[in-house]
């Protein structure tokens, strides 16, 4: 059982998909292993919700199975995978599968509520800077951008794909693809901007934080809080 499993790891990828075609699961099953963390992490970005990225992702894993048969090769076969993922969302989004999220709304973090917009509230960079971390602020950030603008943004700035890639994923040209992306970077932009001045030092203090945190493990030890 170890050996055969081994085999699999070193297969390249061109034979286990031609081992795929033939009704082999457990290539698929290699497959999945070396897609599964990218195509989650981009499945959660897009819908902004953990468990509905996590549906998406097994859902788009069941879709390339069934076509499988059908991947010429043409594109990589990341791209082919992520192209079927963000067709599945923009059918969900159509069908109104996977909610939107309201502006106003609170989101959790892991320790405790923070707020989206605070003009009534006026929370102090201390507090926000305890409440999440920055990366989810980002994230709930971007999940106010439209879905054509969110998704290009996703693909090209979170995922790394080219804007080729990008272009073969969306069934885009690339003169509406290097549009997209540009627009949607303006806009992230500008949330920030706007957030930092609800919520004055807050990506400063989380940087501060990080950069201590560096510097307690450079020394080998961990930083004392206060």
């Amino acid at each position: 059982m170890g050996q055969e499993e081994k085999n699999y790891q070193w297969l390249e990828e061109k034979a286990l998909i031609e081992m795929c075609v033939k009704n082999d699961m457990r290539a698929f099953e290699e497959l999945v292993l070396r897609y599964e963390k990218k195509i989650v992490a981009a499945a959660f970005r897009l819908c902004g919700e953990r468990q509905e990225g996590e549906d998406l992702a097994q859902e788009t894993f069941l879709r390339a199975w069934r076509a499988l048969s059908g991947y010429r090769g043409q594109a990589s076969f990341g791209t082919w995978l992520m192209a079927i993922l963000t067709n599945l969302w923009r059918d969900k989004l159509r069908k109104n599968q996977i909610p939107q999220e309201s502006l106003d709304e609170a989101f959790e973090s892991e320790e405790g509520t923070l707020q989206k917009q605070f003009a009534d509230q006026e929370p102090g960079p201390e507090v926000l800077a305890e409440a999440a971390e920055t990366g989810q602020v980002l994230g709930h950030l971007l999940q106010e951008l439209k879905p054509e603008y969110k998704e290009a943004l996703v693909l090209r700035d979170v995922q790394g794909f080219s804007y080729e890639e990008v272009a073969v994923i969306t069934g885009s040209n690339l003169g509406t693809v290097k549009s997209r992306i540009n627009r949607a970077r303006t806009l992230m932009k500008e949330k920030i901007l706007d957030f930092q001045e609800q919520n004055p030092g807050f990506f400063r203090l989380n940087q501060a934080k990080e950069d201590k945190n560096k510097a307690g493990k450079a020394k080998g030890g961990v930083p004392h809080e206060g």
